[in-house]
């Protein structure tokens, strides 16, 4: 009898086991199915277009979508009509002053005939107005390499105030990446005229700003130091730590010669690249790359 016992008892034991694995089966299965189609992050991804370019951001932390959006667009659109008596746009018209002398002269907010005429196919021997810049109605501004990166460094402010961390923002192909969302970083391709990839970078907490060889007039090639169209790299990438000196040292050292440039990226702690017939880096460049 107990022999028998033993046997019935072992039987129910294996049942029972069974029938505990199959509900812990069955749990697992719930929660895979739970994680897969049911928690799913909602990330918030909205495109603007302003000042002639799209920006567009991608975040991945919580956020109120609408209120974001809101807040986005109030901040471009204080920027949309120039308006010196706006407290706004003094503080930009200052801030254009003191690219002036980071940039030694190669970024000029008071080139605005300068640019019109280079566009017109017209020589021009340009003075720079920027000691007189108080007295605005005298001249002819252009803030068309500084705008775009004024604001979304304002956006981006706006970010930090609001513990919003985890976002990348591509501002007409200018790069700005925060915390990365998971393990690892933003993988961000630096391609060539055709589309071809040169390489890929991996950035957080940094911003990547790339100016290309075109046919078509753009602002940053305008030389305020020779009044003259510049257009002798086929692409200048810079990668530093915020929008702002990405594009301040991008705009600039697509002017510079390469030493003046190295320099002068040294001295704002960044890295660039220029691409020519050969491809040319500072020391620091390819530990952003892919390895």
């Amino acid at each position: 009898m107990v022999f028998c016992y033993t046997l019935v008892g072992d039987f129910m034991l294996k049942k029972i086991i069974e029938k505990r694995n199959y509900i812990i089966l069955f749990i697992i299965i719930i929660l895979i199915i739970w994680v897969l189609f049911f928690n799913k992050k909602e990330i918030y991804m909205k495109s603007f277009e302003y000042y002639g370019e799209i920006i567009t951001y991608k975040v991945y932390d919580d956020v109120d979508e609408k209120k974001l959006t809101d807040e986005i667009n109030k901040i471009y659109k204080k920027y949309e009509d120039i308006d010196f008596e706006n407290d706004d746009y003094k503080s930009l018209l200052e801030y254009g002053k003191i690219l002036y002398y980071k940039t030694d002269g190669y970024i000029d907010v008071t080139s605005g005939e300068l640019l019109d005429k280079l566009k017109n196919g017209e020589d021009y021997s340009f003075k720079s107005d920027i000691e007189k810049i108080d007295n605005i109605k005298n001249i002819s501004f252009n803030f068309d390499n500084i705008i775009g990166s004024y604001a979304t460094n304002e956006v981006l402010s706006y970010f930090k105030q609001n513990d919003i961390k985890k976002f990348i923002v591509s501002e007409n192909g200018d790069i700005s990446a925060g915390d990365f969302y998971g393990k690892g970083k933003y993988s961000v391709s630096i391609n060539d005229l055709d589309g071809e990839v040169l390489d890929i970078a991996y950035l957080e907490n940094k911003s990547m700003a790339t100016r290309v060889k075109l046919d078509e007039f753009k602002s940053y090639m305008v030389n305020p130091k020779n009044s003259k169209k510049e257009n002798k790299y086929e692409m200048v990438v810079v990668i530093a730590n915020d929008n702002l000196t990405a594009n301040m040292l991008v705009n600039s050292l697509y002017l510079m010669d390469i030493d003046e440039g190295k320099k002068k990226a040294y001295d704002y702690n960044a890295e660039a690249m220029w691409v020519n017939d050969e491809v040319i880096k500072t020391d620091g460049f390819d530990s952003y790359l892919k390895n």
